[in-house]
């Protein structure tokens, strides 16, 4: 039979993993000299959509400190249980 208990370093590990994914929500991509349509629609989509990038980075990230500490009261809780 297996059993399904909390692991901290496992959930400490997930999160780290995260931890390191950064956008500078500063920094626009702009165009020298050119008069292609598509080139200059995709700098406009790449500079609306680099704040909300970022913001959604910081909140996944936010987010994903909480699970080692979810994971440390579950680990006590299964300590409780008899197998």
């Amino acid at each position: 039979m297996s059993y399904i208990v909390s692991d901290i370093g496992a959930a400490t590990g997930a999160v780290s993993g995260i931890k390191s994914v950064e956008v500078n929500k500063g920094q626009q991509v702009s165009l020298g000299k050119s008069n292609v349509s598509s080139m200059e629609t995709g700098m406009e989509v790449n500079n609306q959509l680099l704040p909300d990038l970022a913001n959604l980075i910081e909140c996944v990230k936010e987010q994903g400190n909480k699970f080692p500490k979810i994971a440390e009261l579950i680990a006590i809780e299964d300590s409780k249980i008899k197998f």
